[in-house]
């Protein structure tokens, strides 16, 4: 997984495992960094919210998330807020997740922006396991830099399995001091949403306000979708309307 290799200061990991136990959900949950809470919800799902349990994310910030969905389990994330990666003063900062969903499993999360400031120096790393009959829905949504900024380094790494077999391996360096803003890559472009469908059909992409239509990709395995929009902002994401209709 792709961490900062210089010593920085972490917590234990936040863990959040789901199983049905004579037929009820059961919930592990484990603070770290991130703060699990489990949410009023319908009864044959579970929904868990995650809070910041500090001001994050700050230089030397390492958060690193568990998530296990056990057999015949629906699990619906939420981010209760987006996320801000500040200027760490010359300390990089990590952010690592590991998910894990069993045969009959599904994972809903919509996660909120993740939003990197001018000076941020930040590493992110999924890695998605799926089994066979499990299916997941992932929404990440990556700002570079704040209202009026350029935004500082990204380096940003999607591994996405299906039964153990890789369906999307993605490692993204996007650094505004190097070739970021250069014809042909983002330009003035900020934002970065995608959508990551394993085991999932994925509609067909609408239309966003401005009429951008994002594009649509068939990943190696059938029923696995890369779903993407590179947008000058946020609100002009046809994303909160795909996410919608997918999880209709």
């Amino acid at each position: 997984m792709l961490l900062p290799s210089a010593p920085v200061a972490r917590a234990a990991p936040t863990v959040v495992q789901v199983r049905r136990e004579r037929g009820r959900l059961r919930t592990v949950l484990r603070g770290g960094l991130l703060r699990p809470q489990r949410l009023h919800g319908p009864p044959d799902r579970c929904r868990v919210g995650l809070l910041a349990s500090t001001a994050l994310l700050l230089g030397g910030d390492v958060v690193e998330l568990e998530v296990d969905v056990g057999p015949g389990v629906t699990l619906d994330l939420v981010d209760v807020a987006g996320t801000v990666a500040y200027d760490g003063r010359g300390e990089p900062a990590g952010w690592r997740v590991e998910v894990r969903v069993a045969d009959g499993g599904r994972l809903r999360w919509a996660g909120e922006p993740f939003v990197v400031a001018d000076g941020a120096d930040v590493s992110r790393a999924l890695l998605l396991d799926v089994a066979d009959g499990g299916r997941a829905l992932l929404r990440e949504t990556l700002v570079l830099g704040r209202t009026g900024q350029l935004g500082g380094r990204l380096r940003s790494a999607t591994t996405a399995r299906r039964g153990g077999r890789p369906v999307l391996v993605e490692d993204t360096v996007l650094d505004p001091a190097t070739h970021r803003r250069l014809p042909g890559m983002l330009g003035d472009l900020r934002v970065l949403d995608s959508l990551l469908a394993v085991g999932e059909e994925l509609p067909d992409a609408p239309a966003g306000p401005t009429g951008h239509r994002p594009s649509r990709f068939a990943l190696v395995e059938p029923g696995c979708w890369l779903g993407r929009a590179l947008l000058p902002d946020l609100a002009s994401s046809p994303l909160h309307r795909w996410w919608a209709a997918a999880t209709a």
